[in-house]
């Protein structure tokens, strides 16, 4: 599905993969995680070949795949604390860091929620929580808006946005969505 695809993104540009569904979009960002190996062909994140030291990439990026599932007997503060933990966040600076990850997205209110008692859109904030938790500098983001409904998706594109530029990352964005690439990206991919 991915024959033919090279492409680079530019260091601190947000780039969207634009296309409809089975256009190759989530195989492409599996990929680029070190998820999937390609039969062919090589990607590189941070000047580092995701096919030969795919841990080592993983410290360098944050990944939001389209099914972003959490742990619903676990608390908000339980979630984003074991992704800190699992990202090789020090022990004592995980609390701190888990504080900062819910104030910017307006999840301290919901620290001690259930993951399981959270509306769709605040369980995708703690996902995304859980891929900033280590601030990375290369975000990938798999339909992060979808199943959400209008005045959701419009609040969560300018938190992107806005996490994109607190943090001066590179941000690769799948959409399906033609407005969204637009609105979302310096630059369009069209696959």
């Amino acid at each position: 599905v991915l024959k033919g695809v090279s492409l680079q993104v530019p260091q601190g540009k947000i780039v969207a993969l634009l296309g409809p569904n089975g256009a190759g979009k989530s195989t492409l960002m599996r990929c680029m995680a070190g998820l999937d190996t390609p039969l062919s062909g090589s990607i590189t994140v941070g000047g580092v070949d995701v096919q030969e030291h795919p841990r080592e990439v993983h410290t360098k990026l944050g990944y939001l795949s389209d099914f972003f599932g959490l742990y619903q007997e676990l608390t908000v503060q339980q979630c984003l604390s074991y992704a800190a933990a699992a990202q090789g966040i020090a022990d004592k600076q995980i609390a701190k860091r888990v504080q900062d990850v819910a104030r910017f997205l307006n999840l301290t209110d919901k620290l001690q929620s259930l993951a399981s008692n959270l509306s769709r859109g605040q369980r995708q904030r703690v996902a995304i929580g859980r891929a900033i938790v280590r601030s990375p500098k290369v975000f990938l983001f798999d339909e992060p808006l979808s199943n959400l409904d209008a005045k959701l998706r419009v609040a969560m594109r300018a938190e992107i946005k806005a996490l994109h530029q607190r943090l001066k990352t590179t941000t690769v964005y799948v959409t399906h969505d033609q407005i969204e690439a637009m609105t979302m990206a310096d630059r369009i991919v069209v696959m």
